[in-house]
């Protein structure tokens, strides 16, 4: 496992707190996310346990720029029903986004890329925990914990039509070559990826707001030892929120919809992986109140349904998972600057597995802290 990444935050974070520095605007956040998942029985795995610990660092480049820099720890415990225990732990790849104001407030321009920190290559063992957490039900919150790293770009802009604004962007990311199973000879090149994004917001009245967007997703096939293979197909995720002030509080209603196109069994480097056609829909909502000055928290809610095809060739889909989960979000503001967020939630549902319903209920804890200029 790699863990040097480690270095550069806790180094950042010295670097923030040393004299000549302390003048910088530069931004901080981190949190420690612990959540737990107990499955009945029809699954190899009776519970899934992870704690993560993401960093994030906002450093501005003159007053057109900025830098975010992102990484973090994770550590995964599996407690099985037949074999014995996992435990993945390592650091995540280090994320970078550089964005340049070309139009301020009109045109953004996008460099991003990944480097990979994190844990890329795993044993045959492993293999059961990384399955797990690609749940889309659950949502964990350290869902892919390293790749070979991408490098990618793009642009965002904005044009207003009155009180209303569209947005349209387009990214392009390029994979990077990585062995992800140890033994393993060939390498996997993941297939390179481009993103239309659209979206209109903007008031509907004097106290509700509308934002509505679409993200187009469209991969190349995958190579695995310079073999072409199928993709992951295109994806297509609609999204709409609606914000209504109501009092001194704000309710926001929102859903989104993710639909898997072109229905395939993938062959990688880490054996077969059905990829049916799948779509993934879910409705929740936040309610935030006030508490004085500084302090606030949210009730929220969220309702999550997701459905695929039994194989390569079936178009119908049929249900996979559903879950419900529900909780507060508390934050309090210490200074102007630097505000504290305490997280809970608890879940209940089910997925499918070889035709029968496993219900599995869980639970998610977060403590964030963050420093904004």
């Amino acid at each position: 496992m790699k863990r040097t990444v480690i270095i550069l935050p806790l180094a950042m974070l010295a670097l923030m707190s040393s004299p000549g520095v302390a003048q910088i605007p530069i931004g901080f956040r981190t949190a420690v996310l612990v959540e737990s998942y107990t499955f009945d029985a029809g699954l190899p795995f009776r519970r899934l346990t992870e704690v993560t610990v993401p960093v994030g660092i906002d450093i501005p480049v003159s007053n057109r720029g900025s830098l975010a820099i992102s990484t973090g720890y994770v550590t995964v415990d599996l407690s099985s029903r037949t074999e014995p225990d996992q435990t993945v732990s390592g650091a995540l790849d280090t994320q970078l986004r550089f964005t340049w104001s070309v139009i301020p407030g009109r045109l953004l321009l996008i460099a991003n890329g990944s480097i990979p920190t994190g844990d890329e290559t795993v044993s045959q063992e492993e293999l059961t925990v990384l399955g797990g957490l690609a749940s889309d039900i659950i949502g964990f919150a350290g869902s892919n914990l390293g790749s070979g790293g991408n490098i990618g770009g793009g642009f965002s802009g904005a044009i207003p039509v009155g009180r209303w604004a569209i947005g349209l962007g387009a990214t392009y990311r390029n994979e990077l070559k990585f062995r992800p199973v140890v033994g393993q000879a060939s390498k996997l090149d993941p297939g390179d990826e481009v993103q239309i994004r659209t979206g209109i917001e903007g008031p509907i009245g004097r106290n509700s707001y509308l934002r509505l967007a679409s993200i187009y997703s469209m991969r190349t096939d995958d190579e695995v030892g310079s073999v072409t293979q199928n993709g992951v197909g295109d994806r297509i995720v609609n999204y709409v929120s609606l914000n209504q002030r109501i009092g001194s509080t704000a309710l926001t209603i929102y859903g989104f919809d993710v639909f898997r196109t072109n229905p395939q069994i993938e062959a990688t480097g880490v054996g077969s992986a059905i990829l049916p056609r799948g779509n993934l829909l879910a409705a929740g909502m936040r309610w935030g109140f006030r508490m004085g000055v500084r302090t606030s928290f949210t009730p929220r809610a969220e309702l999550r349904d997701s459905r695929t095809a039994r194989s390569d060739t079936d178009t119908k889909l049929r249900v996979a998972g559903r879950s419900f989960r529900a909780g507060l979000d508390l934050r309090h503001e210490l200074s102007r600057h630097f505000a504290l967020v305490l997280q809970g939630e608890g879940i209940t549902g089910f997925v499918k597995s070889e035709g029968s319903s496993v219900d599995f209920t869980g639970f998610r804890f977060a403590f964030h802290s963050e420093w904004t200029p």
